[in-house]
Order: structure tokens, then C-alpha cells, then sequence
């Protein structure tokens, strides 16, 4: 017991002295392998650090919004307002996974330090999501005017019903105005600069914020309130998108830059994204289906509010590593694989201390945590919270290894994962709600994590994490924080 809490002791201090001696303005010198290292683990403190802020920002003036635009719109206009917003949650996919093969190719051309290459593909990824934007945008108003959308929504109040096409066509041309511009923030985690885009989310916050508060003093209708919060979003995302290019002009997408070969390289990259991306949203989607089938639409409610409680320590332990995946792509390009093994286990540790201490709080406070979101006396006992705690550090340490698979582009085995996890999650499910409601659920999300991706994943990238040849010296600063197995403690 004593060597398990040293170890946690010492994977939860590691991140935070690290982050105490890099947290600085000025850069590093990155002309040495050392010197990258350094200037890696301080771009990633910094991201770590605006995403967290950027986030409890977004959290807290969502807590504002909520009870002022209910009262404002009334519980039936805000209801259709959030049903809207949750069909973007679809519309997203639509990228068809090209922004995500745009992070990895900018990751590998800064890693070459060939700006012409980042240019090719900026510029050829925005012109083909705007051509896609245009495309949807056509289909989306032959939709708008073919589809019985009422009928489909369920919607039989007046006042409601007349609101519904405008707002519709709102939230539709919020979406396309919004899509191509979302390569900025791509781009800034690219070049390992994600806490600029991190102050730009910080600031559309706050307007899309103030300019609800103007339209609610304008007595404007739902679907001006959809327009004036997503149009100010857009304006932001259009400025974060010219600050970008003001730094790096060399990724100001020109028509002259688009080329072909580059589209084809971005479309084998964003074919297994966007299957990975729907099995990935297809298990959410359609877990809560089962249980609306097997327990009512009642328990689909206190799920809900189960899975709300969960998404903060999730993020609290996703934010560790996200800042770090395009930092693998580049640290390939570079041939510093000795650092990209290294940061790999070192984050992976921090991950299972951080994840473990905050399953820990999950059982001690989870049910209060449960009522303070929902407003509501509901209860799920500290062996759900426990159990949730175990599919938690089950969930953070394939996501490790999921964000290494993908800044390597091992793309098609982690969809033939994904999809594995996808169907037995669904079978289980479907065996163990009825009689076990959430906790089979939970049980069901777990299983595969827990007793197969958890060692077949690691198995599956032991190449890529090999230990460096003798010729490829470890960074000083990495090398006292790491584990001297070849693999971190409990791994693969």
C-alpha cells in the first residue's frame, strides 16, 4: 500500500513541477533536442492551463444562461432550442474527418519545417469544407421545405410550430457559416499553440453571452436568439482564423495553394476518422435509446445527469494529454522518438494517478455533485460512482493510447477497435439494462475497455514506443520522470 500511494504521489507531483518550471512566457531554444522538450512541456502547460480556464468560463455562463432563457422563451422554446442544438451534435460528422487529417498533416509539416506543404493543405482543407458547406446548405433548404418537421419533433403547440422553420434555418446557417472556419483552431494545435485558440473560445463565450443579454432587451424570438449567439461565435472564429494567419501567413488559404494530391492525402486520413468519430457517437446514442426501451424515458433523464457529473473529472484527465497528441506527429517528423516515448508514459501515468484520486472523489461526493447539477433529489449510491470510477481509468488509458494511434495514423486499427467496442457494448447493453439498469449500463461501457483494449492497444503500438537505439539520446529533462521498464507501471 505504501508503494502505491509513492507511486501516486509521484505521477501527480511530476506534472506539477514540470508545469511550475515551464509555465513561462519566453520560449525555450528549441535548436536541441532539450531545448524542444522543454518548449513542448511549456506550450502544453500553458494549453492545459487556458483550456481549463476557457472551460470553467464556458461552464459558468451556461449556468447563467439557462435559467434566464427559460424564463425568457419559456421551458416548450428553450426545449426545441436544445433539441436543435443536439442535431448539430450529428452535423458535425460532416467534416467527413478532414479536420482531424488537417491536424496531422500541419503537425507533420511543422515537424519538416515545410511551410509550403502546411500551406497546401490549409488552404486545400478550407476550400473543400467551404465547397461542403455549400453542398450542405443546398440540401439542408430542400429539408427545410420538403421535411413535416412538426411531425417529426412532435410539435403541436401554435405558437411553437411557427417558430420552428425559422429556427431551424437559423441554427442550419449558423452551422455553415461556423464550418470552414474551425481549421483555426486545428491549425493553432498543429503548431502547438492551442492556448491562443483557447483565448478565442474564452472570448466567444463572453459575446455569444452578451449578445443573447442585447437580444433578450430587443424582445427578439428564438430564432434571432439562435443568430445573434451563433453569428457573434462565427465572428470570433472568423477573427481566430486572421490572428492565425497574421502569425503564420504562410497558412492564409489562397485559392493558388489548393492541390489535388494534397485533398487525396486529407481524404486518407479523414475516411476512418469519420467511422471511428459515428461508432464512437453511436455507442452514446444509442445506449440512451435501450434505456428509454428497457427502464423509461425517466431513467434516460438521471443517466443523463450521471453521464453530466462524470464529463468534469473526464476532461480534468482528458486535458492532460490533448495539448500533446499533434506534439507526437511533430515529434516523428523530427525523429525525437526518444521524447515521444518518453512524454507518452509519463502522461499516461499522471493519467491513472489523476483518474484514481478523482474516481475516489466521485464516491465520496458524487450524489451531491448529482443534485446540484439537476436541481433534483437524485441518488445513484456510492457502488455506481465507484463502478463509474473504474470505467473512468479504463476510458483515460485507451484514450492515450487512441491519440497516439491517430498522431501516427494507425487509423484502421483503431476503427476495427473502436467498432469491437462499439458492438460489444451494444450487446451487453441490451442483455443487462432491464434487469440492472445503469449499472448494467455502466458495466456494458467498460467491458471491452477494461478486459480487452486495455492490453491490446499497448500490444498493437509497443513499435512505435520502443526504446530509442543507442545512437538517439533521451532528453535530460524527460528521462528523470520516467519509468525505467519499457512500458509504465500496470501498462502493456
Amino acid at each position: 500500500m505504501r508503494t502505491v500511494a509513492a507511486w501516486w504521489l509521484r505521477a501527480v507531483k511530476d506534472p506539477l513541477a514540470r508545469a511550475r518550471q515551464t509555465l513561462r512566457r519566453e520560449p525555450y531554444d528549441t535548436s536541441t533536442p532539450e531545448g524542444r522538450s522543454q518548449e513542448r512541456d511549456r506550450r502544453a502547460a500553458w494549453t492545459t492551463l487556458t483550456t481549463v480556464a476557457a472551460r470553467v468560463l464556458e461552464v459558468v455562463l451556461a449556468l447563467l444562461t439557462i435559467p434566464l432563457t427559460i424564463g425568457y422563451l419559456g421551458k416548450e422554446h428553450y426545449g426545441l432550442w436544445m433539441v436543435l442544438s443536439s442535431l448539430l451534435t450529428w452535423a458535425n460528422l460532416a467534416d467527413l474527418g478532414l479536420l482531424r487529417g488537417l491536424q496531422n498533416h500541419l503537425s507533420d509539416a511543422y515537424g519538416r519545417d515545410d511551410e509550403a506543404a502546411a500551406g497546401r493543405s490549409m488552404a486545400t482543407a478550407f476550400f473543400a469544407l467551404s465547397l461542403l458547406a455549400l453542398v450542405l446548405g443546398a440540401a439542408g433548404a430542400v429539408a427545410l421545405w420538403t421535411v413535416p418537421w412538426a411531425s417529426v419533433l412532435r410539435i403541436s403547440d401554435p405558437s411553437l410550430e411557427r417558430e420552428l422553420l425559422p429556427a431551424l434555418g437559423a441554427t442550419g446557417a449558423v452551422f455553415l457559416l461556423q464550418f470552414p472556419l474551425k481549421i483555426g483552431r486545428q491549425a493553432y494545435a498543429a503548431y502547438q499553440r492551442g492556448h491562443v485558440a483557447n483565448v478565442f473560445a474564452a472570448v466567444g463565450s463572453v459575446a455569444s453571452f452578451a449578445a443573447l443579454i442585447a437580444a433578450m432587451q430587443l424582445r427578439l424570438g428564438l430564432p434571432w436568439l439562435i443568430l445573434a449567439t451563433g453569428g457573434v461565435t462565427a465572428l470570433v472564429a472568423l477573427g481566430n482564423l486572421l490572428w492565425l494567419t497574421r502569425d503564420l501567413p504562410f497558412l492564409l488559404p489562397k485559392p493558388s495553394r489548393i492541390a489535388r494530391d494534397t485533398l487525396q492525402s486529407l481524404l486518407q486520413v479523414s475516411a476512418p476518422m469519420l467511422v471511428f468519430e459515428l461508432a464512437a457517437l453511436l455507442i452514446n446514442e444509442v445506449q440512451l435509446f435501450i434505456i428509454a426501451r428497457d427502464r423509461g424515458v425517466g431513467e434516460v433523464t438521471d443517466y443523463s445527469v450521471y453521464l453530466k457529473v462524470m464529463s468534469i473529472p473526464l476532461f480534468l484527465v482528458n486535458s492532460l494529454d490533448a495539448p500533446y497528441a499533434p506534439m507526437y506527429r511533430e515529434a516523428l517528423a523530427r525523429g525525437d522518438r526518444a521524447w515521444l516515448r518518453q512524454a507518452f508514459y509519463r502522461i499516461a501515468r499522471s493519467k491513472l494517478a489523476l483518474s484514481l484520486a478523482l474516481g475516489l472523489v466521485l464516491v465520496a461526493t458524487g450524489d451531491a455533485m448529482a443534485g446540484a447539477l439537476s436541481n433534483q433529489n437524485v441518488r445513484f449510491g456510492p457502488a455506481v460512482w465507484a463502478l463509474g470510477g473504474v470505467v473512468m481509468v479504463a476510458g483515460c488509458w485507451n484514450g492515450g493510447y487512441n491519440n497516439l494511434f491517430m498522431a501516427v495514423e494507425r487509423l484502421w486499427t483503431l476503427v476495427l477497435v473502436v467498432l469491437g467496442n462499439a458492438a460489444v457494448t451494444v450487446v451487453l447493453t441490451l442483455v443487462l439494462t432491464r434487469d440492472h439498469g445503469i449499472r448494467g449500463v455502466l458495466v456494458a461501457s467498460g467491458a471491452y475497455s477494461l478486459l480487452l483494449s486495455s492490453w491490446l492497444l499497448p500490444a498493437l503500438g509497443r513499435d512505435v514506443l520502443r526504446a530509442p537505439d543507442a545512437d538517439e539520446t533521451p532528453t535530460p529533462d524527460a528521462t528523470a520522470s520516467v519509468p525505467s521498464a519499457s512500458a509504465p507501471d500496470g501498462g502493456g
